[in-house]
């Protein structure tokens, strides 16, 4: 059974928070999973938003590539910042819905 969308965000945020706790940038991979998981969790696609943000706790030591999958190797990965100001723009749309 698919989790919630409320459960997602929860989920994200605590993700974001342990990366703005430990004081760092999200690497590419975290960063980028993570961005693709906010952009599914605003479509409605809770399934893939799930996915995609247990893909972004991937360790290093199992990612078979510095890239996640699908997504072109130009794309400019996100900062802490930038993910914490996405979440917060999700959170706020599930709170008026």
């Amino acid at each position: 059974m698919p989790a919630s969308l409320l459960t997602l965000i929860e989920r994200a945020d605590r993700f974001v928070r342990s990366i703005e706790n430990a004081r760092r940038e999200p690497d590419r991979w975290e960063g980028l999973c993570t961005l693709q998981a906010l952009a599914d969790m605003a479509a409605g696609r809770t399934d893939q938003a799930e996915a995609r943000l247990a893909l972004a706790k991937t360790p290093p030591i199992v990612r078979i590539s510095p890239d996640p999958p699908h997504v072109p190797v130009d794309c400019r990965e996100p900062t802490a910042a930038e993910l914490r100001q996405e979440l917060d723009r999700i959170r706020a749309l599930a709170a008026t819905s």
